[in-house]
């Protein structure tokens, strides 16, 4: 099975554990949080460094994964944030916000990034279709492994979605141009104003020696609302077409009373971007409740501190007007019923309910699909029902041999982070393919290092709590189209770097556990089970007060999550960089040396002095417990002179 190099084993492999997936593959273990990433990323690792301060190898180690780490620190939809093990205790890190911060010091820092050297050089010109996510992320992984790469963009800037689907006071167009600019200076060449049709086609490209291609044109073809009076007025448009005119300069506002019918992150945007041109009355048509949105729930919850009304449960049934112009849109009340197709309960209509909502203009963002009748160039590619590109996984290509594609050509309208994930995957495909090695048939994210992870006592780690991102004053966000989130200053950013569980280095198997109760007898560390396979320790305000010391858990453990230290006068154990408890050393009364905690020695004796019968022995170890080893055998020695009692030596058995 063809593991693709993108994944291959970090600097410090050897100090990684392997596992093997439910498929018997051998892999290194991750955690829920790199596992869940779209792109991949070792987030403990670039967390560690960040907490540590270390912002250039935390950008430098997430750039491994993804090119778009300042982008995808501003608007990621965090999926790795609903798998992050913390959530169990209080909140989930705030990852997203983390990256935003490492990105934004080494840029500000400057001069940029760095650029990183090339594993090799190869002559095969590969073409790009497209400069969005997807399209410049395979640009990026490509100059990377060597290839010479073109990148043709049919708008006149590139950077797709990024820089004309989502609103600045989201993603500040700046940001956008330093990490294009960052991807340029690996060598790739990117021509503007230079669609893929008729005049310039793949055939052509072929004959012009380019061996491969990757398609990333996106999904710009907003789907119809198919209701009566959609096509009979200039108002009705759909929220793509709408955020790429305000993206490229035309403020206008499309009536002072706007409805917007929808519930992703598209009907979201525009209806907050209407807000911001100075439109008096916004609202949000969907089908269903609002706790059913597919929009990201911090956007909704920030719309309706704008004012946005969304009316859930209806359904638009007719766009009315007069003379060219929208004056209402009649809605149908809705009930739901029996799940559909996508597991969701289907709308159903309430008879009887039809009303009008005033309003002067209607912004359809019910979805999108590819525009590909804009691209003749293109040739017979093999599409899906929805009409989008038919790909195979996880390699990305198409039916076409040496024609692979991503993004939201393949999914319809997904996440900036979905797309880079289907652009890294489409690069390492397009490698296997010129390199004729067999395309990968799995991809695991696998950890890139083993950063010492940040010591602190556990009560420290319990109760620090999720350090928010502030937002600018509501006013400033109606008005203007600044940036919102005002991001997490550097001091708020390494607080929460320390909350951070480092499930990259506990597999959470559970060994210590069962030592501890079945060989020891203690039963000093207690789990709970978070979801199917994760524990997570289930005390993080009182430690391991019944712990003894003995470092039975640390032998066992087969990751080295579990450590002992001593430290004058304290055996200390530690869980992931996590101290979680403290037992003080006895001290020897003969030579002064510190040399094991009352705890343990009691142990031993109840463990080891017994008789086959299981009777007690003797319990006149209990005379040597103010002696370390070394003394007490020379103490035990000396008794065998006597005519007293000779104790079994605890060291001998």
């Amino acid at each position: 099975m063809f593991i693709a190099p993108m994944f291959e084993p970090g600097p410090h492999a050897d100090k990684a554990r392997v596992v093997y997936d439910k498929d018997g593959l051998k892999r290194e273990s991750s955690a829920p949080c790199q596992l869940n990433c779209p792109a991949g990323i070792d987030v403990p690792s670039y967390i560690a460094l960040i907490g540590h301060g270390r912002y250039e190898e935390a950008i430098a180690l997430i750039r491994r994964d993804n090119p778009f780490p300042w982008v995808c620190g501003l608007v990621c939809t965090n999926p790795c944030e609903s798998w992050c093990q913390r959530r169990y205790l209080d909140k989930p890190l705030a990852i997203k916000d983390l990256k935003g911060l490492a990105a934004k010091m080494v840029m500000e820092k400057g001069p940029g990034y760095g650029i990183p050297q090339p594993k090799d050089k190869h002559t095969e010109k590969v073409a790009v279709i497209g400069s969005g996510p997807a399209g410049l992320t395979a640009a990026y992984f490509l100059a990377w492994e060597g290839y010479p790469v073109t990148v043709f963009e049919a708008m006149p800037e590139p950077g797709g979605l990024m820089m004309a689907g989502i609103p600045e006071f989201r993603l500040p167009r700046s940001v956008v141009r330093a990490e294009v600019e960052a991807i340029k200076s690996m060598g790739v060449e990117i021509v503007v104003n230079t669609p893929v049709g008729a005049g310039l086609g793949l055939d052509q490209l072929r004959a012009e020696g380019y061996k491969a291609f990757f398609l990333g044109i996106g999904a710009w073809k907003g789907l119809q609302l198919d209701i009566e009076g959609e096509g009979e007025y200039p108002q009705v448009v759909s929220a793509l077409q709408f955020l790429k005119d305000v993206s490229f300069g035309l403020k206008i506002k499309p009536a002072d009373r706007v409805a917007i019918v929808g519930g992703g992150n598209a009907a979201v945007d525009a209806a907050r971007t209407c807000v911001r041109l100075g439109c008096s009355s916004v609202s949000v048509v969907y089908r269903r409740s609002r706790s059913e949105m597919p929009a990201h729930f911090e956007e909704i919850i920030q719309m309706a501190e704008e004012g946005i009304h969304v009316h859930q449960l209806t359904i638009p049934a007719r766009i009315h007007g007069s003379y060219c112009k929208v004056d209402s849109l009649e809605c149908l009340m809705a009930n739901l019923g029996d799940p559909d197709e996508s597991g969701r309960r289907r709308p159903e209509p309430i008879e009887g309910s039809a009303y009008k909502m005033p309003v002067g203009a209607v912004i359809a963002a019910i979805g999108q699909s590819p525009n590909l009748e804009d691209y003749p160039g293109l040739g017979a590619i093999e599409l899906t029902k929805k009409g989008t590109i038919k790909v195979q996984a996880p390699s990305q290509r198409t039916s076409l041999p040496d024609v692979f594609a991503g993004g939201d050509a393949v999914t319809g309208p997904a996440t900036v982070v979905q797309a880079i994930g289907a652009g890294k995957r489409g690069a390492y495909a397009i490698h296997a393919y010129l390199r004729g090695l067999p395309l990968p048939s799995k991809f695991i994210p696998r950890p890139r290092d083993m950063v010492t992870p940040i010591l602190m006592n556990y009560q420290e780690k319990a109760f620090i709590q999720r350090q928010e991102n502030p937002l600018i004053d509501l006013d400033r966000r109606m008005h203007t189209f600044d940036r919102v989130e005002r991001g997490l200053d550097e001091k708020a950013a390494q607080k929460e770097a320390r909350r951070c569980m480092r499930c990259d280095i506990c597999e959470r198997c559970g060994k210590c556990v069962e030592v501890c109760r079945d060989k020891m007898g203690v039963a000093a560390i207690s789990f709970f089970h978070a979801g199917e396979s994760s524990l997570i320790l289930k005390d993080y305000v009182h430690g391991l007060p019944h712990c003894i010391g003995c470092g039975s858990c640390v032998n066992i453990c087969p990751t080295g999550a579990l450590q002992l230290e001593e430290k004058e006068d304290e055996r200390i154990l530690m869980m992931s960089g996590t101290i979680i408890n403290r037992v003080k050393l006895q001290t020897c009364q003969m030579c002064g040396v510190h040399y094991a905690p009352m705890g343990l020695i009691r142990n031993v004796d109840n463990l080891l002095i017994k008789n086959v019968d299981n009777q007690v022995v003797d319990r006149g170890t209990q005379r040597f417990h103010h002696l370390c080893p070394d003394c007490r055998r020379q103490s035990f020695a000396g008794s065998l002179a006597g005519d007293q009692p000779q104790p079994l030596p605890e060291d001998a058995a």
